[in-house]
């Protein structure tokens, strides 16, 4: 069985949280579970901790991964194979102008093995951050590009791969931010959990499908929100303030009742 948890906003809907809290669950009642959060992002500014946890581990990592990892011991490289590392620009160069702070620098990301550094965000980062990028460069070793879509397109068929070689009765499939699925691949699921604050709606996945092929377009580029306009949730959970393992256990129940497995 597969299941799919995507988050309604675009930051904080909680969907590690959930997921961290679904790990512990299905680990508790006996079955083989694993997770996957096929790609990911951190930002070198506010999450600085991930850049000393990437030093320590020797390959980029990121919170969320880190989280998940924490409950359920999976190869980080094959679960999380793709992670984008951004850093806010040195604003006085560009003029102090605010409306660039939502685009920040894709400055390198992994792709399951391999690093990769974009040589033409560094002359954009402060001295500062750029001093830190340094560092991850002569520990990573990472290649060089100059084109980010080109690098991403292709982790996303990366990302699939792996995902198609991770073998649990049980996955546990992370997206981000707000996108309905990252991968092609991951949307191929039995059940699809949309998770926002206080709330979690539950979907089949032959449906979301079905929803997704109305949209015509890359399920990366499809939001939950546009997804929920369209389908409705075969069943809604409250998430009470600080105890995600009780809307897991219900979640949980609720899906094997559904859908046995074994």
């Amino acid at each position: 069985m597969r299941i799919l948890i995507n988050g309604l906003l675009p930051y904080d809907s909680g969907k590690t949280t959930i997921t961290r809290s679904l790990l512990k669950i299905l680990r508790d009642l006996g079955f083989d579970v694993g997770f996957s959060k096929p790609i990911s992002g951190i930002n070198g500014w506010y999450q600085y901790e991930c850049i000393e946890r990437s030093l320590e581990f020797g390959f980029l990592v990121g919170e969320d991964m880190l989280r998940l990892y924490e409950v359920c011991k999976e190869d980080l490289k094959v679960t999380c194979p793709v992670i984008s590392i951004v850093f806010p620009p040195d604003f006085e160069r560009i003029f102090w102008r605010t409306d660039t702070i939502k685009f920040h620098i894709p400055t390198m990301m992994r792709i399951l093995h391999d690093h990769i550094v974009f040589e033409d965000s560094l002359s954009l980062l402060p001295k500062t951050l750029k001093e830190i990028v340094y560092q991850l460069i002569e520990v990573l070793k990472p290649l060089k590009s100059r084109d980010f879509n080109r690098m991403f397109e292709r982790s996303i068929k990366v990302a699939d791969e792996c995902l198609r070689n991770i073998e649990h009765d049980v996955v546990l499939i992370e997206s981000y931010s707000n996108v309905s699925s990252p991968t092609l691949e991951s949307s191929h699921v039995d059940f699809v959990l949309t998770v926002a604050p206080a709330k979690v709606a539950l979907m089949k996945g032959e449906e979301f499908r079905m929803a997704l092929d109305v949209m015509q377009s890359k399920p990366w580029n499809v939001t939950t929100e546009s997804i929920l306009e369209i389908l409705k949730p075969i069943k809604t959970f409250d998430v009470p303030p600080n105890d995600a393992d009780k809307v897991a256990y219900d979640i949980t129940s609720f899906i094997f009742r559904e859908a046995p497995v074994g």
